[in-house]
C-alpha cells in the first residue's frame, strides 16, 4: 500500500497572506540588495531565470540521465528536518537510475533526493541571476554554494536557516511556499511545538495559540521564479503537483550586521543551541561579530 503524501504548510495554523513578488525586469542589483536583503524581507521575482537551459531540456526524459554516473541516497517520504543520520544512511543508487524511478513513479508515491551538489555535467544548463552582482555574490558561510532538491510529491519540513542568504531556483514542477518570521512575543508559542513535531499530531491545534495570531506569507513558485528566503524566517515547502520536480538552492553571504541582534529570539537560539561544538562557537563568533558589526556601521 501506498505511503500517505504528508504536506507540511497547513500543519501549522495562522493567518496567510500573499507572499510580495516582483518582476526580474523591475529589480537591479542595488534594489535588490538594499530593499529586500539588507532589511531580510523575502521576495518571489518572477521569471528570473527563464533563460536557463535547464527549464528546457531537464523535463525531458533521458537527458539527465545521460549525463551522469553518480551515487545518491533516495527516501521515499517528505524532507525532515533535521535530516541528521537518517538521511546519510539512506539507501545509494546512481543517479541516473534514481531519476528515472522519480520520472516514472505514481502521482500518489513520494520519492526525494535530498540536497545534491550540482554535477558538473549539469552546470553547462545553470546561468545566474541578473538581479545579484558578482560583489555581492560572495560564498556563504555554513551551507553549501547551490544544493539541488530532486523530488516526487516531497514536502521540506518547517525550518529556518542561521545563517546565509538563499535564493530558491525552481526549475521543474511547482512548489508551494509558506513562511513566517516569529518575535520574542510569540518565539516560545510556535518554535517548540514545531520542533518537537507535534504539528503532525491529530490533536495538534490544542498546541499553539487558539487566536492564531500567526500570519504566513505564501506563493507558488513556477519554472523560471525565484524566492529570497533570508536567514531566521522559518519556512515550509510544498509540491503544488504531483509532478517530477527540481530545485536549486543558490546561497551567498549574509552581511555581518544582519545576524547580530541579540533581541532577535533566533539569534539567542543560536547561542543556546546544542549539538557540534564547533559549529555553535562558529555561530556564536558569527553572531559576536554581527553585534560589532551593528555598532560600527549600523
Amino acid at each position: 500500500m501506498a505511503k500517505r503524501i504528508v504536506k507540511v504548510i497547513d500543519l501549522v495554523p495562522g493567518r496567510a497572506v500573499e507572499l510580495p513578488s516582483i518582476g526580474n525586469e523591475k529589480l537591479e542589483h542595488e534594489k535588490f540588495w538594499h530593499d529586500f536583503v539588507c532589511p531580510q524581507q523575502p521576495i518571489v521575482i518572477r521569471n528570473a531565470v527563464s533563460n536557463w537551459p535547464a527549464l528546457s531540456k531537464w523535463g525531458t526524459k533521458g537527458y539527465l540521465e545521460a549525463l551522469t554516473n553518480h551515487q545518491v541516497g533516495v527516501s521515499d517520504t517528505f524532507n525532515a528536518s533535521p535530516a541528521g543520520l537518517w538521511h546519510q544512511n539512506l539507501p545509494k543508487y546512481r543517479l541516473d537510475e534514481a531519476i528515472t524511478c522519480l520520472r516514472n513513479a505514481a502521482p500518489d508515491e513520494t520519492f526525494a533526493i535530498r540536497s545534491l551538489p550540482i554535477p558538473p555535467e549539469w552546470k553547462a544548463d545553470i546561468g545566474g541571476y541578473d538581479f545579484l552582482s558578482a560583489n555581492r555574490d560572495l560564498p556563504p558561510r555554513a551551507y553549501a554554494r547551490d544544493r539541488l532538491f530532486i523530488y516526487r510529491n516531497a514536502s521540506t519540513e518547517w525550518h529556518y536557516h542561521t545563517t546565509d542568504e538563499t535564493l530558491t531556483t525552481q526549475i521543474l514542477a511547482s512548489k508551494r511556499i509558506s513562511m513566517f518570521k516569529l518575535s520574542k512575543e510569540n518565539w516560545q508559542a510556535y518554535a517548540g511545538p514545531i520542533r518537537s513535531n507535534l504539528h503532525h499530531m491529530n490533536d495538534r491545534a490544542r498546541f499553539f495559540p487558539a487566536d492564531q495570531a500567526l500570519t504566513k506569507f505564501e506563493a507558488t513558485l513556477e519554472p523560471g521564479d525565484v524566492l529570497y528566503i533570508p536567514p531566521f524566517w522559518w519556512h515550509g515547502v510544498d509540491p503544488a503537483d504531483t509532478e517530477f520536480g527540481i530545485t536549486l538552492a543558490h546561497c551567498f553571504r549574509t552581511p555581518l550586521n544582519r545576524i547580530g541582534s541579540l533581541s532577535d529570539p533566533a539569534v539567542k537560539d543560536v547561542i543556546r543551541a546544542q549539538g557540534s561544538l564547533m559549529l555553535a562557537l562558529r555561530m556564536r563568533a558569527f553572531v559576536a561579530l554581527g553585534s560589532l558589526s551593528r555598532i560600527v556601521n549600523p
